[in-house]
């Protein structure tokens, strides 16, 4: 159980709902609302793909060697169980607000390229599945009904597809870092404690510095939430 792992109660999951960028940026607009999850997830399904090419077999019927076309987005699934409770309230504005995820926002519209609303799964300090994404589709199943018809219950089946991309150079010199994941800071979070966790050297926390525009990373109050973004890899005897 993940209350036994942690040694205390456990972490509530919610599904963040963030604008997205304006224009062509890869930075998450701010948070718009959030989905908090009645229970946990049992499980999540997480997956990845990537394109190779072996059309070029030789005549010999030996098989081609493989090569790399590309990677695909990260998908993940879970399901979100909605449940009213007391009976009086009702959970349809939690699944309108999942189903209105599949479309673009207002704001959004009007723009080229209009976008749907970027979401996050946060859940603690899992990294593998907090990865900035689009909802591609929601299956709702209402299981429970007010005497008015009112549902009161509901099972939904949400697909996430990861956004991709990279985020702008600070720097055209610099190195291309693009976002492998966000983070919502809490209180006793530092950069360097963050870039530990996420590239196991503490000393890489001016790359997130840099990719959320922080001047003083004394000074990152908690609820901020920090892109974490993809590094290169440092070259031999070099440092960054």
């Amino acid at each position: 159980m993940l209350s036994e792992l942690l040694g205390g109660a456990p972490v509530r999951a919610a599904l963040v709902i963030h604008d997205p960028p304006t224009g062509t940026g890869n930075a998450p607009g701010p948070e718009r609302g959030r989905v908090r999850l009645h229970f946990n997830p049992d499980r999540l399904q997480v997956g990845k793909q990537a394109r190779w090419d072996r059309s070029r077999a030789p005549s010999n019927g030996e098989a081609a060697r493989a090569q790399f076309l590309g990677a695909q987005p990260r998908t993940m699934t879970l399901e979100v169980f909605l449940d009213a409770g007391d009976f009086r309230s009702s959970v349809q504005d939690q699944v309108e607000t999942l189903l209105d995820c599949c479309a673009p926002t207002g704001p959004s519209s009007t723009a080229k390229p209009a976008s749907a609303p970027w979401v996050r799964l946060e859940w603690g300090r899992s990294r593998t599945t907090s990865f900035l994404a689009l909802v591609t589709q929601v299956d709702a199943v209402y299981s429970r009904f007010g005497h008015d018809g009112t549902p009161l219950r509901a099972t939904c089946t949400v697909s996430l597809e990861e956004v991709g991309g990279s985020t702008p150079r600070q720097n055209p010199t610099s190195g291309g870092d693009g976002p492998t994941g966000t983070h919502l800071v809490v209180a006793g979070d530092t950069l360097a404690g963050l870039a530990w966790q996420a590239y196991g050297d503490p000393t890489r926390w001016r790359a997130i510095a840099r990719a959320n525009d922080i001047d003083d990373p004394a000074r990152v109050p908690p609820g901020t939430v920090l892109v974490l973004p993809v590094l290169q890899e440092r070259p031999a005897g070099g440092a960054r």
